[in-house]
């Protein structure tokens, strides 16, 4: 027989972790609580700010002691809670209390500080927040020492018979000075502090800042509050009800650290649960670019990267198909240890498969929750990306080889063109002035008529080999750039040609490819929409080429261009044809200037 499920009795926020908190802060209140009876007995209202303000800073101490990286800073906080309620063992006025108490208050401080310090990497990262806890250790133990070594016990607010207050050099005179000093070495250090705290912001990455900030904003308001309120009771025999009114404040203002690091984990735990829903809307529809920019601003990363597994090509490709050098096996690279670096995460489809790789600044390691839940909310767009990509992938290796064949199109040009000029050319030449010879030296008048016949025939065909080989690459081309080149062509076809090029020069393949291209089109404007004007206009306009023929001739449609597109796509640009009737033609073709 097959029971039935038991039926949950608790919500599911009230796990394990949240019982053990709340078990640590009410038995953190029960030791204030004993710790301060004296005074509690006649105070209830600070007895209830005060062990509230305990058991908030144990509960929080205890959940961020839960967290790998926020461990430290959970135990600091939980042996800060400690330490404020056994700070009220002042409050006896009697035995080992009175002088416990100042000790109890300084590590309260110190733990406080250093926690936060610590939040939420779980280490002091900057040279500054260790300079400032070892000043702190050095003032916060050293001043309670000078204070009961210096001092009897009722200059020290406590009167009881029974105080153990062993002083092993009471001076009033000194012990007053140790006060003054005492109080400007507190305020330094709270000022100093909040100086860290501010010095800090600038090198946190954004997701961390908004994290931290009011932490810190929280913490800064109290240690200069602790300063300026433990001010008056740095004089010599004040009440013991003076101040513990003075610590119940304290306790008051110190509660905001708590309140303020469950505000920072909630807001964290609210980007997780909602990140869901704004990746599905800021990838609607589904591009390569549109899944890599919603990542960025999910995770405020503008500076994150995504590449894609191909697995035709067994490689990683970037949002435009290009192969990406990067180790499949090792792409797991962790940040620098101040968490400046990069952080690189492999991301695995459902069924366990390489997906991509997401590369992150190094200050999101310390929010890998939220980057998972992103990247497992945008697992189907990522899936539907990647089969983009692996598109792309295939579309560039055909760009590629395109290219290829035109770079090797472009060498072989210049090698014929060579050939011509230094073999055919050379021999037609060296035959020319052989019949020259024959012409002047035979007395046979038609062996000389014949030589002169053959030798105009001769240079004729020489004009036509010559004009065919600044067709096939022209040397201008190469010598002097584009612009010259292009000035020839115009000369031929006459003044209806003007000409605005830039003299800039760029890689033979893009010369070369551009030059066929507006020959082409100077051609198709001349013989075919019969122009009677012409405008060549090539310029760089953002880090691209850009070349307009412009002709008042009617458009015969890109049919009567076919090679133009496909010569342009292959070095990744692109044309575009306009025109009709009463407007003329327009030929816009646009070139990576590398």
């Amino acid at each position: 027989m097959i029971s039935a499920p038991r039926r949950r009795r608790s919500p599911a926020w009230f796990g394990a972790e949240t019982r053990r908190a709340l078990a640590a802060g009410l038995a953190v209140a029960g030791l204030a609580l004993a710790a301060g009876w004296p005074y509690w007995r006649d105070h209830p209202g600070a007895a209830a700010i005060t062990l509230g303000s305990c058991a908030a800073i144990a509960v929080v101490g205890v959940l961020l002691a839960t967290g790998g990286r926020t461990r430290r800073t959970g135990l600091l906080f939980l042996t800060a809670s400690v330490c404020w309620a056994l700070n009220w063992a002042a409050s006896w006025d009697a035995g080992i209390g009175p002088m416990m108490s100042p000790y109890a208050q300084a590590e309260f401080y110190l733990a406080l500080g250093v926690g936060v310090l610590m939040y939420p990497s779980g280490r002091l990262e900057y040279v500054a927040d260790r300079v400032w806890t070892a000043m702190a250790c050095v003032i916060l133990l050293g001043c309670p020492t000078a204070l009961w070594v210096t001092s009897e016990p009722e200059w020290a607010a406590f009167r009881g018979e029974s105080v153990w207050w062993p002083a092993p050099f009471p001076d009033f005179g000194v012990f007053q000075t140790v006060l003054r000093v005492s109080a400007i070495l507190y305020l330094a250090l709270a000022l100093s502090f909040a100086v860290v705290l501010l010095l800090r912001l600038p090198r946190m990455g954004r997701l961390r800042r908004l994290l931290t900030l009011p932490v810190t904003a929280a913490l800064a308001f109290v240690g200069i509050s602790a300063a300026v309120t433990q001010k008056p009771i740095m004089e010599a025999s004040i009440p013991l009800d003076d101040l513990l009114q003075v610590y119940v404040v304290q306790g008051a203002v110190v509660v905001l650290v708590p309140l303020t690091l469950l505000a920072s984990g909630l807001r964290l735990r609210i980007s997780e649960l909602t990140v869901a829903g704004r990746m599905l809307r800021l990838t609607a529809p589904v591009s390569v670019e549109r899944v890599r920019d919603a990542l960025r601003d999910v995770l405020h990363d503008p500076s994150l990267e995504l590449w894609f597994w191909a697995p035709m090509e067994e490689t990683y490709v970037d949002t435009g198909g290009h192969p990406v050098d990067i180790d499949p096996d090792g792409v797991e690279t962790p940040p620098d240890g101040d968490g400046t670096g990069r952080w690189r995460h492999r991301v695995l489809s459902a069924s366990g498969d390489r997906l991509a790789v997401v590369e992150l600044g190094g200050a999101l390691r310390y929010h890998e929750s939220l980057v998972e839940a992103a990247l497992v909310a945008g697992g189907r767009a990522l899936e539907t990306a990647r089969l983009q990509a692996s598109v792309h992938a295939g579309l560039e290796q055909v760009r590629s080889a395109y290219r290829r064949l035109v770079r090797a199109e472009t060498v072989e040009r210049e090698r014929l063109a060579r050939d011509l000029h230094d073999g055919a050319q050379q021999r037609l030449l060296a035959l020319g002035a052989m019949l020259g010879t024959l012409e002047a030296v035979t007395d046979d008048p038609a062996v000389k008529e014949h030589a002169r016949t053959c030798r105009a025939e001769l240079m004729e065909a020489l004009g036509e080999l010559r004009a065919l080989a600044r067709e096939v690459q022209p040397a201008l081309l190469a010598q002097d750039g584009l612009g010259p080149a292009m000035e020839v062509v115009a000369e031929r076809l006459g003044a209806r040609v003007k000409l605005d090029i830039t003299h800039r020069r760029f890689s033979r393949e893009i010369e070369s490819t551009l030059y066929s291209a507006l020959c082409e089109s100077l051609s198709y404007a001349v013989e075919r929409a019969r122009a009677s004007e012409v405008l060549v206009r090539v310029r760089v306009e953002g880090g691209r080429l850009a070349a307009e023929v412009t002709c008042d001739g009617p458009a015969a449609g890109p049919a009567d261009l076919p090679g133009l597109s496909g010569r342009l796509r292959a070095l990744r640009g692109h044309v575009e044809f306009d025109g009709g009737p009463g407007r003329g033609t327009t030929v816009r073709m646009d070139l990576p200037c590398e």
